[in-house]
């Protein structure tokens, strides 16, 4: 199963920290894309279970993902599958509705950037502000303690306070588990 070393933090100002992301990085930076996604989460005994559908200029993709992380400020190993559902994303939502529970909808705008193994993320979240999330993506074998000072490297240049960092996932700020 694939994994992430995470960290994901609240930002005061996007525009200030996409600043500063951006002269920071700036000449380390492989790709940048803004996407629209719309993350429909379903009820779940463990770990979590969303639908995101993704819109890129006029393109639209969608990806079943299930993921698995301890719920803790810091950097954290994620454990994670996904299934492209790309043209069956509205009747894959009405199954999941039915057959597990809608648990709730996080819609954002997100800046990605990948930063050799990191994806980099600066994200306007509805209902909520802006943020930033690191995933350092781990290479097989990877020992976690890499991905962990890797994600700390990142948060020390571009000045991530620990206050800032928050446990859990935008979903469990609009719609708490039950």
């Amino acid at each position: 199963m694939p994994s992430n070393v995470e960290i994901k933090a609240r930002v005061t100002g996007f525009a200030v920290f996409h600043a500063l992301f951006k002269q920071v990085f700036a000449p380390e930076v492989l790709e940048h894309k803004i996407l629209r996604h719309c993350d429909t989460y379903f009820k779940c005994e463990s770990g979590r279970l969303k639908l995101r559908e993704i819109t890129m200029n006029d393109e639209s993709t969608a990806e079943l993902i299930f993921y698995s992380r301890t719920d803790s400020a810091g950097p954290k190993l994620s454990d994670f599958v996904k299934y492209d559902c790309t043209g069956t994303s509205s009747q894959l939502k009405e199954l999941l509705v039915r057959a597990n529970g809608l648990r709730g909808v996080v819609n954002k705008t997100r800046h990605l950037y990948i930063v050799g193994q990191t994806r980099v993320h600066i994200d306007q979240v509805e209902g909520l502000g802006d943020f930033m999330e690191l995933e350092v993506m781990m290479k097989d074998g990877q020992p976690v303690a890499e991905g962990t000072a890797i994600a700390q490297e990142f948060m020390e240049k571009l000045k991530v306070a620990p206050d800032s960092l928050i446990e859990g996932s935008y979903i469990d700020f609009l719609a708490p588990r039950e």
